[in-house]
């Protein structure tokens, strides 16, 4: 891990914390707490409803209380569930804070785990479920249903360097530390810089950190797999601390941090890499979103790329106001309404589409780029599909048409 990006607790404090997490907060023993019910609370952040099935005296029902559902817990609760770190270290370190003999949570923290894997914890910022207000410009978001969908379409295939663009809480560098013996993760915001740093100290991970904007981190380098969740966000581009937030805003107008994405991942990939990614994308009368997507590939690249959902402008923006945390009521939830709608009115902008991009580096001609709708559920994890859709793709390309007439073919496996 560099040096210049240190963890929010020093190594002592972390492997005190790592002992209680291990203890009383694995994603089993918050299972156990729960049960089906309390889990289907949680999934639909019904805290509320977590919090009337987690009112015991038990370290885990306090560690779930304070961190997953952001309510206060007494003094005395809050030293036996995170014993042996201090609670006074907890609070230095930011994770908590402490008011008239109550404690709370200052920090989401949260056990997290894939099918077959270790159990994981990961840190970053409490969400506007829990803390009910609009949240801070350099928010650091934790595991969301985008961080999710994009571990799951991940191929998961060993190689030898991995790079997580835009790493936030390093969610993703979690997973690419199972099947890649390097990871390096990047981010413009030193706070989600310090977060991964300490997600990664609580995993035992070693993560080569940088900070730096886009591609600039890393241009020198090149990788075997690459996964990005950007600050995607289509509007008139809002940046951090002017009506922005670091974590989906890049202060690019439109689609442009895609398209720049797009035509610029291919160059950081070993040949054969692959990179993946979060998109929105504009969709306007005069052009087919398919051909808006296609010129963004560069040659030599083979791409697959995924629109799972179409919003229209007022739809669109009530999403991520709210996603922030604004009232609708609120003046600034009107200003903020207001001015995207009329830039999108200006831009010619009738929908945004909103989905997966898959790219392969080839250095080949006639590259494949497929753009389809896919609203459908789709079986997890997607990554095994998508790296099987590369491979046909590829033994296609070798073929040529000759190749392909003189194959006999068969109905795949499970077809219905």
């Amino acid at each position: 891990m560099t040096n210049q990006i240190e963890p929010l607790l020093d190594r002592d404090a972390i492997d005190a914390l790592r002992t209680a997490l291990h203890r009383d907060f694995s994603a089993h023993a918050v299972r156990e707490v729960l049960g089906l019910a309390g889990e289907a609370a949680l999934s639909r952040s019904d805290l509320a409803g977590v919090d009337r099935l987690t009112r015991g005296s038990s370290p885990a029902e306090t560690m779930v209380r304070l961190f997953l559902v952001g309510a206060a817990v007494s003094d005395a609760a809050a030293a036996r569930a995170l014993h042996p770190l201090a609670i006074d270290t907890a609070v230095a370190a930011g994770l908590i804070t402490r008011s008239a003999g109550e404690v709370r949570a200052a920090l989401d923290l949260r056990p997290y785990s894939e099918a077959g894997g270790p159990d994981w914890w990961v840190i970053s910022d409490l969400g506007a479920d829990v803390r009910a207000t609009v949240l801070d410009a350099e928010h650091v978001l934790g595991i969301g249903s985008a961080a999710i969908t994009l571990a799951q379409a991940t191929i998961r295939r060993p190689v030898r360097t991995a790079l997580d663009l835009g790493t936030g809480s390093g969610v993703q560098a979690l997973h690419l530390s199972r099947h890649a013996t390097s990871v390096t993760a990047t981010d413009i915001s030193v706070r989600a810089l310090r977060m991964a740093a300490t997600t990664a100290a609580l995993n035992g991970l070693d993560l080569d950190l940088r900070r730096g904007s886009f591609l600039e981190p890393v241009e020198d380098q090149r990788f075997d797999t690459i996964v990005c969740n950007p600050p995607f966000i289509v509007g008139p581009g809002l940046q951090a601390g002017n009506g922005g937030f670091t974590y989906r805003d890049s202060g690019l107008a439109g689609d442009e941090v895609s398209r720049k994405l797009v035509g610029g991942l291919p160059g950081l990939l070993n040949p054969d890499g692959t990179a993946q990614l979060l998109g929105n994308w504009q969709i306007s009368a005069e052009q087919e979103w398919q051909e808006r997507l296609t010129a963004w590939v560069p040659a030599g690249c083979e791409a697959w790329i995924w629109q799972r959902e179409v919003a229209e402008p007022g739809e669109y923006v009530a999403l991520w106001l709210r996603d922030a945390g604004l009232g609708p009521n609120s003046p600034r939830w009107r200003e903020q309404y207001e001015h995207w709608l009329d830039w999108f009115a200006e831009a010619g902008v009738i929908a945004v589409g909103m989905g997966l991009i898959n790219l392969r580096r080839t250095d080949s001609e006639g590259a494949r780029v497929v753009c389809e709708d896919v609203p459908q559920a789709v079986e997890q994890p997607a990554g095994t599909h998508i790296q099987q859709w590369f491979e046909r793709a590829g033994w296609l390309r070798a073929q040529g048409a000759e190749g392909l007439l003189a194959t006999p073919l068969k109905a795949a496996a499970g077809l219905v």
